[in-house]
């Protein structure tokens, strides 16, 4: 082989080897559907998997991935997560549920996300919810109702203001009276604490017009 036939081999083994370091780096996440660049040319990929444990501590989502593999997500209080047009907190993931997730790696290898979008929720599968902290129940005056969200503010004689919302997929009996509330309206209501301030709705058990 001559002098110029030994240079084309070495670039096209050089390009070989660049090609199959950038597809591990992308299979780092388990073959996801496409990538992206956000602002400051970070690379963002979309990964879909099932939720299997929401770690408030470290502020991390354990995902299953469709080549079973599981990968921890972190996520900030800035993270959206979008079921059926409403916006939810990180807290309403529930394991089962199907999710699409915006995510990023930064420079140390971890992998972030600032949206997540629930495809299908574990109720819509026929999963079964595991058990979360104890029924409460909750009375006092609505506040601010957004309709568009899905959630109102309560005034609670002992807990103070608490945002309440509503739970993914909810009956349409508890749409139809969340959609009836109004600004000075007095309810009674019973659901799950998430937080301190905030709360999911299982069921209205009073509601009294505002006089």
């Amino acid at each position: 082989m001559n002098a110029t036939g030994r240079m084309m081999l070495r670039v096209a083994l050089a390009l070989s080897l660049i090609a199959a370091s950038g597809c591990d780096q992308m299979g780092g996440l388990g073959n996801p559907p496409g990538s992206i660049y956000g602002p400051g040319g970070q690379e963002q990929t979309e990964l879909e998997g099932e939720v299997q444990r929401v770690d408030t501590r470290s502020q991390q989502i354990e995902v299953r991935t469709q080549d079973a593999r599981t990968r921890r997500i972190g996520y900030s209080s800035a993270t959206r997560v979008i079921y059926r047009q409403q916006d939810y907190s990180v807290d309403n993931l529930e394991p089962g549920d199907v999710v699409s997730m915006r995510v990023e790696q930064d420079r140390y290898g971890s992998y972030s996300t600032d949206l997540i979008r629930v495809r299908q929720s574990v109720q819509e599968r026929g999963g079964i919810v595991s058990p979360g902290s104890r029924v409460e129940r909750l009375e006092g005056e609505v506040g601010r109702v957004d309709y568009q969200r899905g959630f109102f503010e309560l005034k609670d004689r002992s807990s103070g203001n608490v945002v309440v919302s509503l739970p993914y997929n909810p009956p349409g009996s508890i749409v139809d009276r969340f959609r009836q509330l109004r600004s000075g309206d007095y309810v009674r209501v019973e659901g799950r604490l998430l937080n301190q301030d905030r709360f999911e709705l299982e069921a209205f058990s009073q509601t009294e017009p505002k006089r």
